[in-house]
């Protein structure tokens, strides 16, 4: 069954409402992970959406947590002789106990500094912080058949490293590699002032467009789906004619639903799959140069970000919570691209 949710990381609190009303835009409901006896400092435009079950909270259980210590442990465990930069410690972060399995406090002795303050919060450097909680973000996706969105460039960025179990070399960009983690954006979806819209109007929009909403979702994944499976030039055909035109389509739709935001300026979405150098070469500007910029029909938008060091183990077949998708709500970001490549080589290469 298609996800119909999404779930908001790295962080607890949501950094900028305007994300979460730009994703409710899409999707039925945007959780978030909330620890027992902690509250959210949230807006009086974010309790309304709670109140109306469009926000919800996730409490985790035992198995979100030792799956998760699962996940992170086996990520420690390759990348014990190549730890990227970006999780050498440094600056110290801090971690609610209920998002953590007692199996981690042993483990932690091992790979860094840490200690337990009185309110029993795990405090550790920051960078095996953020692994702990993107593998946290990753699991209880799964778990719950839940999409992952985040409004951090940085987060989205580094994702694909935690995604893809660190399968990235030192030379990110190997223009001879047999696949490359690859952005796909859908320019003109959200409007630039959605944060200015109240609850209740979004409220209105999204009871009354639930089908064109659906549509439009449910395309954009078919068609990043479908992508990631494609291995011959034939294929690779048939995926633009059918998929893209359908994709095109359903967002001819949802614009044509938007009601008074339709002539306004509206930002991107994002999200990131693996594409083999097979499906890139459909492309023609892509052929030559995988880590360009290509069109691939009106307002759908491919580039190369990296390229992996081993395309075989790559997850072809994509469970919901590997997807991750970008609104940047802030600024209009012409080349997430390039921006993407150049936070995830200083993640890994700094």
């Amino acid at each position: 069954m298609k996800p119909d949710s999404i779930l908001y990381y790295p962080h607890i609190e949501f950094q900028n409402e305007a994300w979460v009303k730009s994703s409710l835009l899409l999707w039925d409901h945007v959780y978030r992970i909330v620890p027992d006896g902690y509250s959210p400092n949230d807006s009086d435009e974010i309790k309304a959406l709670v109140d109306e079950d469009l926000v919800r909270d996730i409490k985790l259980n035992d198995k979100d947590r030792e799956d998760t210590f699962d996940e992170f442990l086996k990520l420690c465990d390759k990348i014990e002789d190549r730890m990227p930069a970006g999780l050498i410690p440094s600056d110290e972060d801090r971690i609610h106990p209920g998002k953590i399995d007692k199996r981690l406090y042993p483990f932690l002795d091992l790979i860094g500094e840490h200690f337990i303050d009185e309110d029993n919060w795990l405090h550790l450097s920051k960078e095996l912080a953020r692994g702990y909680m993107f593998k946290l973000s990753q699991v209880v996706a799964r778990i719950r058949n839940l999409n992952r969105g985040t409004d951090d460039l940085d987060a989205w960025s580094i994702n694909p490293y935690f995604c893809e179990n660190a399968n990235f070399g030192d030379f990110l960009q190997d223009p001879t590699a047999k696949g490359f983690f690859c952005s796909v954006t859908l320019e003109d979806v959200v409007p630039q002032n959605i944060g200015e819209v109240s609850a209740h109007e979004l409220i209105t929009f999204v009871n009354k467009r639930k089908d064109e909403r659906k549509l439009l979702r449910e395309k954009f994944d078919g068609f990043t789906s479908h992508l990631a499976k494609v291995s011959n030039i034939q294929h690779a055909g048939q995926v633009n004619e059918d998929f893209v035109k359908e994709l095109l389509d359903s967002k001819e739709q949802y614009k044509k639903s938007m009601d008074k935001w339709r002539d306004i300026t509206c930002l991107p979405i994002s999200t990131g799959v693996p594409v083999s150098l097979t499906a890139l070469g459909t492309f023609a500007t892509l052929g030559k140069d995988p880590f360009s910029i290509a069109s691939i029909a009106g307002s759908l938008i491919i580039g190369a970000i990296c390229s992996f060091a081993d395309f075989n183990k790559t997850k072809k077949n994509r469970d919901p919570s590997y997807a991750s998708y970008l609104i940047n709500v802030d600024k209009l970001c012409k080349n997430v691209t390039w921006q993407s490549y150049i936070r995830l080589d200083e993640f890994i290469n700094d």
